[in-house]
């Protein structure tokens, strides 16, 4: 069936894909097909830091690239990465709605309950209603998938993972939490990896972790100072493999 030349699109920062997530982008994905429009996903790359919405941002539970990998999983028609440089981050909110018609010719938006944009987050849910009979477009709004009683968010998962909370993390995540290789130095023969601070990833607190590199499973050491956190494995490394977190050791 050829598609129309409208567009459905899903728009979120998208850090650390869980299950709300999934619940959103799923649905967009339905939406296009039932209304016959081209499917999208939208996030977000943030060119400083100062640009991001707050400083809960400044860690990453999943690196820009992976983010991208995992979205284009979903094997929608596009994923559009729009850069939040100094001028896109001060759009008023109907701006950043004018671009979305005019570049990507929205017809349906399907975004979370708690989902802000424009110059300062000033715009949300309601703004986008509000013009969606002016600029021809409808809103489709997600509520918050729970757990425990709790809505779950990538904040929710940035403090569980701050916590060493793997588990409970990991039930939210869609993947396991991972420090992938090419994000980190490891000193194949001391079996020591590092991760500097300056980076802009999320390492768990200092701990015991059962993790995984490749088929095999190590007990991993994270021992962390000024300069940065120390992954010290209890045997040798396999060679470029990802860190993936099974649980806290006990």
């Amino acid at each position: 069936m050829i598609k129309t030349i409208g567009s459905c699109i899903a728009i979120g920062n998208f850090d650390g894909i869980h299950v709300g997530h999934d619940v959103l982008i799923r649905r967009m994905i339905d939406l296009s097909k039932e209304r016959n429009l081209k499917s999208i996903i939208i996030t977000f790359k943030y060119v400083r830091n100062d640009l991001k919405k707050s400083s809960m941002n400044l860690k990453y539970i999943n690196s820009p690239e992976t983010k991208l990998e995992i979205l284009k999983s979903y094997n929608v028609d596009e994923v559009i990465e729009i850069e939040l440089n100094e001028i896109i981050s001060k759009y008023s909110p109907e701006q950043f709605i004018k671009l979305l018609v005019d570049d990507y010719n929205a017809k349906n938006i399907v975004v979370g309950y708690n989902f802000t944009f424009g110059h300062k987050a000033s715009g949300n849910i309601n703004t986008l209603k509000e013009f969606q009979d002016k600029y021809g477009y409808r809103v489709e709004e997600i509520p918050p998938v729970k757990y425990n009683g709790i809505a779950v968010s990538s904040s929710l998962v940035r403090t569980l993972l701050n916590e060493g909370k793997i588990n409970e993390a990991n039930t939210l995540l869609l993947n396991k939490y991972t420090i992938y290789n090419d994000e980190l130095n490891i000193n194949y023969n001391k079996n020591i990896g590092f991760v500097d601070n300056k980076s802009s990833i999320l390492v768990p607190p200092d701990g015991k972790y059962i993790v995984k590199l490749g088929s095999k499973e190590y007990i991993l050491n994270i021992v962390s100072n000024k300069s940065g956190a120390a992954l010290i494995f209890d045997k040798e490394v396999e060679e470029n493999k990802d860190i993936v977190f099974i649980n806290k050791a006990s």
